[in-house]
């Protein structure tokens, strides 16, 4: 086998390996998007929620100061207790810090194995999984083309464009998926 051959087949593996890295390290930061941006939201409920207490706190400071009678304060405490059962809500309603989540880089998500919600990502994850067949065919017939040395370049020119709309095809799929709103499980 000669140097050129070695080369070849190390390029015809190489790629693919490279487009499951790409693809990995994808997933690892959307998903670090995704929790920093849920961590965002959380802090923006929290820092509303202490200001509308800051502001009912002070407005039934002044209720009190101006209430010629202790029942003149009723309806004054009922409203700030309403405000504060309000911003208390919110907080609760806030989705919870994820605490020691790492984010799950499995096979099934990488190759969109999972459950889609909306069809045209279905359509396009079956774009994805044939250009994985056709990156597949491509790095047989780079191996078994060698011995030969017929067309080299262009089967590597090919496997390379391949990938890349192999990964276009796969951040496709996921954010049509994804644009429904709402996090799922696989990115």
């Amino acid at each position: 086998m000669s140097a050129q051959d070695v080369v070849t087949i190390a390029v015809a593996v190489l790629v693919p390996v490279v487009t499951a890295t790409a693809g990995v390290v994808s997933m690892l930061i959307q998903d670090r998007r995704v929790r920093r941006s849920r961590d965002g939201r959380r802090r923006l409920v929290f820092e509303d929620a202490t200001r509308q207490v800051a502001f009912a706190a002070e407005w039934w400071r002044a209720k009190q100061l101006t209430a010629a009678t202790p029942e003149a304060l009723q309806e004054p405490t009922a409203v700030a207790n309403a405000w504060l059962d309000e911003a208390s809500a919110r907080v609760a309603a806030a989705e919870q810090p994820s605490l020691g989540e790492d984010p799950h880089v499995s096979v099934s998500r990488l190759l969109l194995l999972y459950r889609f919600r909306r069809r045209s990502a279905k359509a396009v994850r079956i774009g994805f999984h044939a250009v994985l067949g056709l990156m597949a065919f491509i790095v047989l017939s780079i191996v078994f083309d060698s011995a030969t040395r017929e067309n080299t370049a262009s089967w590597v020119s090919m496997l390379v464009l391949s990938g890349v709309v192999a990964l276009f095809l796969r951040f496709w799929a996921v954010s049509a998926d994804s644009a429904t709103g709402g996090r799922r499980g696989g990115s």
